[in-house]
């Protein structure tokens, strides 16, 4: 998920590149047309997002990042996890050229504290538009590639730090595009799809960027669908069963809040949790969130 208006590695003394590539280029060369109408310019509606042809249309009208648990917690669970991402990859790219969007809770791709260091880390906190459809060739589909540069699972899982720092990016980029709207610029910034993919055992309280963004949106007047985060939880803690069905089930009626999470378990392991089966529950959830306009 990148907005940034310049590619700000020339400003680098020398070139930061992985064995693994890192990722393309923040801005891909996608013509402004690219991106469709219904997302730019009116809300949008069920005929939006599923038709006969495609079940999977929703993919063109939001971004699609994917958060991925990198703690010990997931460790019986990683290899399926890149596995699942490989395949998720293209089926997103056919219908976004933008491709899709992937953070890690403790990775950062290699150059990241350089880039920190210098103002820029948003241009290397993630792994942006794997499987783009322009763009550098070597840079695509290259989910393996990243999966296999981390050696390592760390013991911490700071979930909340890093849902901070994708949903406060995305908060500031969506005012930004308000504001531009108001002035009468076209508005290129898509509803985000937020997925993310954990054991549920943190080190942090995953509610309070939650309740910070929803309340945001809230006071924004946006609409239902405007952000959409999907908890897929493997693993059988039940600590972390209840904590995050609290996020579900309680958060938006205690607080008077929208209603933006979803969860859902997997306890029989990664081995049945296919592309088709995790878009079909996010689609779910952003039907949902589309009914809720007129509610």
């Amino acid at each position: 998920m990148d907005y940034t208006n310049e590619h700000r590695e020339s400003l680098l003394p020398y070139p930061l590149e992985s064995t693994i590539p890192a990722g393309p280029d923040p801005k891909p060369e996608i013509p402004v047309n690219s991106v469709n109408p219904q997302t730019r310019n009116s809300k949008l509606t069920r005929k939006h997002i599923r038709t006969r042809e495609d079940p999977y249309a929703f993919l063109k009208h939001f971004d699609t990042v994917f958060l991925i648990d990198d703690s010990k917690s997931m460790e019986n669970h990683w290899s399926e996890v890149g596995t699942l991402l490989e395949k998720i990859a293209p089926i997103c790219t056919e219908r976004d050229p933008n491709g899709i969007d992937i953070y890690f809770v403790n990775h950062r791709p290699r150059g990241y504290y350089m880039y920190a260091a210098l103002g820029f880390d948003q241009e290397r906190s993630g792994y942006l538009h794997i499987g783009q459809a322009a763009g550098v060739p070597g840079m695509r589909d290259n989910v393996a590639g990243i999966f296999g540069s981390i050696k390592e699972l760390k013991s911490r899982c700071r979930l909340d730090r890093r849902l901070g720092y994708i949903l406060d990016q995305y908060m500031r980029d969506y005012e930004q595009s308000r504001k531009d709207k108001s002035m009468g610029l076209v508005n290129t910034l898509r509803p985000l799809n937020l997925i993310v993919i954990t054991a549920g055992i943190t080190d942090d309280n995953p509610y309070d960027t939650l309740i910070r963004t929803a309340r945001k949106l809230d006071i924004l007047g946006a609409p239902p669908y405007q952000v959409g985060v999907q908890f897929f939880r493997v693993g059988d803690d039940e600590g972390a069963r209840k904590a995050l069905e609290v996020a579900d089930n309680d958060l938006s009626d205690a607080l008077d809040i929208r209603d933006m999470v979803d969860t859902t378990t997997w306890s029989g392991g990664l081995g049945n949790l296919s592309p088709d089966a995790v878009l079909k529950v996010v689609l779910g959830a952003v039907e949902r969130s589309i009914d809720k306009q007129n509610e």
